[in-house]
């Protein structure tokens, strides 16, 4: 095997939980040990969609909670001090509930840029060290650029240059696993976006809605006065320009693979020749 972590991006909706899965498939049907880590799980690099709390406050923070403490558990591990709660696993949850989880997670600026790059610096080097020594094949979804240049263009307002640098730094931690980079570009981000936007509608609300307002509300949406729709689409094409930028920047393999179609076929007989 020559190398052990695939790295699958893309901007929402370009079908990265679809391809990580048929990548997966892939090399289990092979008889490789295959795991594959996609939005929400517990991570063994990143912490997007996870609670992080002290142990001390642990028990205090979910004491309101004991109706489903058991579910809470099964979703808990326990690192160097800190409980990681996969808090969108926890199936029987409040609405109370999750809004406290989120609240504790370390992206949107809600721990210092500092410690969260340091924080997330340690967990990939933890990462690569582990997975080296395995013989098995990590595929990651969405938790190299998507989560990441969230929070460094988003929140931390940080310019292409320094998001380059940024990225060099950490993909540094893997570079002994030969990681292999896979990207879903769209030729017509407006196109993608309004597709997923009526599939994503549930009893919660709209998927669409929810992206809307989380953008406005974030500094970089403040700053630029992203107001409705037509901005937030504007957002995403500059978005998908600037993470086509920095992977080509990156020291490793990378395939930028256009979805605009969903045409799986197709685009699963393109990559299979790519696959390492």
């Amino acid at each position: 095997m020559h190398s052990k972590l695939i790295l699958v991006e893309g901007i929402p909706g370009s079908g990265k939980s679809t391809f990580a899965q048929k990548i997966a498939d892939c090399y289990s049907t092979r008889g490789q040990k295959t795991n594959l880590y996609t939005e929400g799980d517990y991570h063994p690099a990143d912490l997007a969609w996870n609670a992080r709390l002290t142990l001390e406050e642990l028990d205090n923070i979910l004491a309101p909670y004991t109706a489903f403490r058991a579910d809470i558990d099964k979703n808990t591990h326990i690192e160097d001090g800190y409980a990681i709660i996969s808090y969108t696993h926890v199936t029987t949850g409040t609405p109370e509930f999750y809004k406290a989880m989120e609240d504790r997670e370390v992206y949107d600026s809600r721990i210092p840029f500092s410690e969260f790059r340091e924080l997330i610096h340690k967990r990939w080097l933890s990462f690569g060290t582990q997975a080296k020594a395995k013989d098995e094949l990590t595929i990651f979804e969405c938790a190299f650029l998507q989560n990441q240049v969230t929070e460094l263009m988003l929140i931390q307002l940080a310019d292409t240059e320094t998001m380059k640098q940024y990225f060099n730094d950490l993909i540094s931690t893997v570079l002994p696993l030969s990681p292999v980079l896979f990207y879903l570009s769209q030729t017509n981000v407006r196109e993608t976006i309004t597709r997923v936007a009526k599939q994503r509608v549930s009893e919660y609300g709209s998927w669409i809605d929810a992206l809307i307002q989380y953008m406005e509300n974030t500094p970089y949406g403040r700053k630029h006065g992203i107001n409705g729709f037509d901005d937030v689409i504007r957002i995403l094409e500059i978005r998908q320009q600037t993470e086509l930028e920095i992977i080509r920047a990156l020291p490793i393999r990378t395939h930028i693979l256009e979805n605009s179609s969903y045409g799986w076929d197709a685009l699963w007989k393109k990559a299979e020749s790519c696959l390492p």
